[in-house]
C-alpha cells in the first residue's frame, strides 16, 4: 500500500511538470514582450528551484535516518 501512494505521487508530479508551460512562471508584462525565455529569465528560474530542492532532499534525508533508528 504504501509504495502504491509512493508510485501515485511520482505520477501525480510527472504529470503535473509534463503539462506545465513555461509561461505559468511569468508575468503578463514578461509575456508581452518576448515569446521566448530570455537566458536572465532561466537563470532565475532555476535559483528560483533552489530552495524547495534543498528542503525536499533535507527532509528526504532526515526520514531516512530517522527510520533507521528504530
Amino acid at each position: 500500500m504504501r509504495s502504491e501512494a509512493r508510485l501515485a505521487r511520482v505520477v501525480v508530479v510527472a504529470g503535473a511538470f509534463l503539462f506545465a508551460t513555461p509561461s505559468w512562471a511569468l508575468c503578463p508584462n514578461c509575456l508581452g514582450q518576448s515569446p521566448t525565455l530570455s537566458p536572465a529569465l532561466r537563470m532565475v528560474g532555476l535559483f528560483l528551484l533552489v530552495p524547495p530542492a534543498i528542503f525536499f532532499a533535507v527532509a528526504i534525508a532526515i526520514r531516512k535516518f530517522s527510520s533507521h533508528r528504530r
